[in-house]
């Protein structure tokens, strides 16, 4: 889905620069930072190269050079987990800081591992921030994700199909022989229980803006950023949006939302960019509960298992397909608007715009799946009735109930599905 990685010859160029002697002179980190943010880069996988492009490498180039404009008080660091693309080079994880467009190592793991395990991941920030005490912190998940989309709440190994949510790990580090594994959304909630809670997380990943996910996410973080949607290769603009991640509540969002939108936009000489939104996480028990309610309010009533709803009117954009064959991430406000009355809609939508405070539609962005191109001929141009947060929607076809992810029944996993209640009308 997104993100590649790089060759270790090409990491270690990159790092030339890491050794306290190389830092800039003057620079002496605050012992209290203001901030401090996180990268971590989950790249044991085919984010190394792709087609001869070495995407982690690229990005950790831009975080680096991005990094001239960060002040004294401001602490960025980066945990770099690699795929070896040479048996006979060995790259183990490691921790490093970024400032005055240098890079110096802080800490470098003496075992591979994988680095979707939650308790590797916690193991790390708890490392980072205790190397950075700041007054707050942020951080950015990069790599691939498919969202809340997941078979079981466990650390998952792929027999015949990887399981899904962030951060998988080809694991070829430690044998070449084990299976891919991701982290579940769940798990990442509980590996950040007893962390201060962050300013942000910024999801640099595919299809992480779900409502699913940010309720998730709800007591780890005050703001979820990030795309519904595939997004590019290339990730975030590093060198461009660094300085907001150093500042707060509208100007943190907006800044990190605008640079990348724009970005794109101009990228493909205004012709389209990638959906983007933010969740503020203190109104997303509320927006749950307003779904809940809504439901019952859909023009008919909403639909009782085996009937489903009709998704392909108006507007209703189409962010995922699983599998190429089951639609599973459609915009919810799209959703809600197509299915209800205009005065029903504005008290629905007034709960949604406090939830999802900003967010920037493209109608067309870049995928791998060659029938979601189809799927864009059916959205009409209006994007203003889209929200750019996806939401689950039951289907009563074969692959929603008897596939290898029965989506119908491992969608109540999440905790958003519980208060939505589907069950309520059979599903």
């Amino acid at each position: 889905m997104r993100k590649f990685m790089m060759l270790l010859t090409a990491l270690t160029l990159c790092l030339t620069a890491c050794h306290d002697d190389d830092e800039p002179e003057g620079y002496t980190p605050a012992a209290r930072a203001s901030r401090t943010v996180l990268v971590y880069m989950s790249g044991e996988n085919n984010l190394t190269v792709t087609s001869g492009v070495r995407f982690l490498y690229n990005d950790l180039q831009e975080i680096i050079e991005g990094s001239k404009v960060l002040g004294a008080d401001q602490r960025l660091l980066v945990f770099v987990d690699s795929l070896n693309t040479n048996s006979q080079q060995s790259s183990t994880p490691f921790i490093i800081e970024v400032h005055d467009g240098k890079a110096r190592e802080l800490y470098k793991y003496d075992h591979h591992f994988y680095a979707s395990d939650p308790a590797n991941f916690r193991e790390v920030i708890d490392r980072a921030f205790a190397y950075a005490p700041a007054d707050s912190y942020g951080l950015v998940l990069w790599g691939h994700a498919t969202g809340w989309l997941v078979d079981e709440d466990s650390i998952a190994s792929a027999s015949s199909r990887p399981r899904r949510a962030y951060g998988v790990d080809y694991g070829r580090n430690a044998d070449p022989g084990n299976p891919y594994k991701w982290m579940n959304i769940t798990q990442m909630a509980r590996a950040l229980v007893g962390l201060p809670k962050l300013a942000f997380i910024f999801a640099d990943c595919c299809n992480m803006m779900c409502a699913e996910v940010g309720y998730e996410l709800r007591n780890a973080t005050d703001y979820l950023i990030g795309s519904p949607a595939e997004i590019p290769g290339d990730g975030a603009p590093y060198h461009l949006l660094q300085s907001a991640l150093f500042k707060d509540g509208q100007q943190m969002y907006k800044g990190i939302i605008d640079t990348y939108y724009n970005h794109y936009l101009e990228r493909s000489r205004n012709s389209s960019s990638l959906p983007l939104s933010v969740i503020s996480t203190q109104h997303i028990e509320a927006l749950a509960q307003a779904t809940h309610d809504v439901l019952t309010q859909f023009e008919p009533a909403c639909p009782v298992y085996p009937k489903y709803p009709d998704m392909r009117k108006d507007s209703i954009v189409l962010y995922l397909h699983a599998d190429y064959d089951a639609p599973v991430m459609y915009d919810m406000r799209a959703f809600v608007k197509a299915n209800t009355s205009d005065e029903v809609f504005r008290q629905w939508d007034a709960y949604y715009q406090r939830a999802v405070p900003y967010y920037r539609m493209s109608m067309v962005w870049t995928t791998m799946y060659s029938n979601m191109m189809a799927d864009f001929s059916t959205f009409k141009e209006d994007e203003s009735v889209n929200g750019c947060v996806s939401m689950y929607v039951p289907q009563n076809t074969t692959i929603y109930n008897s596939s290898s992810y029965c989506y119908n029944q491992t969608f109540n996993q999440m905790g958003w599905n519980r208060v939505v209640d589907w069950s309520r009308f059979g599903w």
